[in-house]
């Protein structure tokens, strides 16, 4: 698989940027779910991954975090539910092409936003369900590989991983997000994280969103300190949200993130890239970067 395949040149991969902060910028109302751009403006979307393409990103990741039926019944779209994964899929492999480049496209699948027993009232099998569908989508819609991504709650993350490899043949990547504090909202530590996630089955594991690049990067340091050979994702936020005027501004430039970039190259990192307030901009900034190092 070409994934698989590039991740064994021992080259670091550069992943996109942000979805949701980047579609605000071109007009998604602040609260809407990023998927109902998927239908009502593709030309954004198509466009988005075209700019990551564009600005040098290796893996461009579908709009499709929160495409799982459990999701897309909360904004009234469920039954949209296979349409808007092979239509996310389609587009950003149209926004690569548009760039001229060879991108590989990656799955998104996110958490289900609802708490797993005994801690609420949704079931792992509910869960694991939702999960397997959406997998399944993804992987007919022809993606190369698939990122769980944004866990706080280790069961629950280790549910997506199950699915995926129960419904695909593809590779997963797993990815939960950590507070400053170094843990999840749910407890979990850097080091529980890779060691569970990568075996149950990721070939990379890591940590993205919620903190800017420095917290992050104790994350994965600990992580590698835990299993030095496990594959390593860091995605950061561009800082913490600052309320500027009403709307939440993230004020990491380029400049931090590329820098971040070359420490997790340093680092022996396999995949780097920016999550919630991160551009175009910040990642042909880690792309200069990785190129000289």
């Amino acid at each position: 698989m070409k994934f698989l395949q590039a991740l064994e040149q021992g080259k670091m991969l550069l992943a996109d940027g942000a979805t949701g902060t980047m579609l605000q910028t071109m007009g998604l109302p602040v609260g809407d779910a990023p998927e109902q751009w998927t239908l009502q403006r593709p030309d954004a979307v198509r466009e988005l991954a075209r700019l990551y393409a564009a600005a040098g990103s290796d893996l461009v990741y579908t709009n499709t975090f929160g495409a799982s039926r459990v999701h897309l019944r909360r904004c009234g779209l469920e039954d949209k539910l296979a349409h808007l994964n092979q239509q996310a899929v389609a587009l950003a492999r149209e926004g690569v092409a548009a760039a001229g480049e060879t991108a590989l496209v990656i799955g998104s699948i996110g958490p289900t936003g609802e708490m797993l027993e005994p801690y609420g009232d949704f079931s792992a099998d509910e869960a694991r369900q939702s999960f397997a569908e959406q997998a399944a989508l993804l992987a007919e819609a022809g993606v190369d590989a698939l990122v769980c991504e944004t866990f706080t709650d280790l069961q629950e993350a280790l549910l997506a991983i199950g699915a995926v490899r129960e419904k695909t043949k593809l590779p997963v990547m797993a990815s939960m997000a950590f507070d400053q504090s170094g843990r999840t909202m749910m407890g979990v530590t850097p080091e529980d994280a890779v060691a569970q996630l990568s075996e149950a089955g990721a070939c990379v594991v890591g940590a993205n969103c919620s903190v800017g690049p420095e917290s992050l990067e104790q994350t994965i340091r600990a992580m590698k300190a835990a299993r030095p050979h496990v594959r390593l994702l860091a995605k950061p936020n561009a800082g913490l949200p600052e309320v500027v005027d009403g709307q939440a501004v993230y004020k990491v430039g380029p400049a931090v993130l590329a820098e971040f970039a070359r420490h997790m190259h340093q680092l022996g990192g396999a995949v780097v890239g920016g999550c919630c307030g991160t551009t175009a901009a910040h990642i042909r900034a880690m792309r200069a970067a990785l190129s000289s190092s």
